[in-house]
């Protein structure tokens, strides 16, 4: 299933076998569903930090695969929340040969958690991944007064690079 995100208008889960692709064009949320392995091929989401808008750039609601395919982009929306948000107790796996530019829009990190909003597991197995941190927050892992589960980067990634956000003490 093939889904534009240039003609959503309303909040959109993706589910197994989704690929997202195109440039959101509206302040929806996007989420992949538990279970869901879902690719990203050429997609943007560039999230407008505002309360209308409380939710991260991708939220994953329950263990998720995120194939990497083309040039992708995920910004946070809420400046408390990350890029793409891994709940707490799930596990995110990214792969693919694609790259993952991510970051969050004031104080969460690109990949995991935000400010005070703890996160899961995080596997990096493929891709090219640029992950930056909001104030305070890590580029891949937590923000401000929250922690992550386990983060582990295998030997298929491509490269991998976290940027810490101003006063954050790592970048993962």
């Amino acid at each position: 299933n093939t889904v534009d995100l240039s003609k959503l208008d309303a909040a959109y889960e993706a589910q197994d076998g989704d690929l997202l692709t195109g440039t959101l064009g509206s302040k929806v949320k996007i989420s992949i569903a538990a279970g869901a392995t879902v690719t990203l091929s050429n997609a943007v989401i560039n999230g407008t930090s505002s309360t209308s808008y409380n939710w991260a750039g991708i939220t994953c609601a329950g263990d998720a695969t995120i194939v990497l395919s083309g040039e992708n982009t995920v910004k946070g929306f809420y400046e408390d929340y990350p890029g793409i948000y891994v709940s707490t107790g799930s596990t995110l796996t990214i792969k693919g040969n694609g790259s993952l530019d991510v970051s969050s829009n004031g104080y969460g990190s690109g990949i995991g958690g935000g400010y005070n909003i703890a996160c899961g597991n995080i596997v990096i197995a493929g891709g090219t991944i640029t992950a930056t941190g909001g104030t305070y927050a890590a580029g891949i892992g937590s923000g401000s007064i929250a922690s992550c589960a386990d983060i582990t980067i295998t030997t298929g990634v491509t490269s991998v690079k976290a940027t810490k956000g101003s006063n954050a003490t790592y970048s993962i």
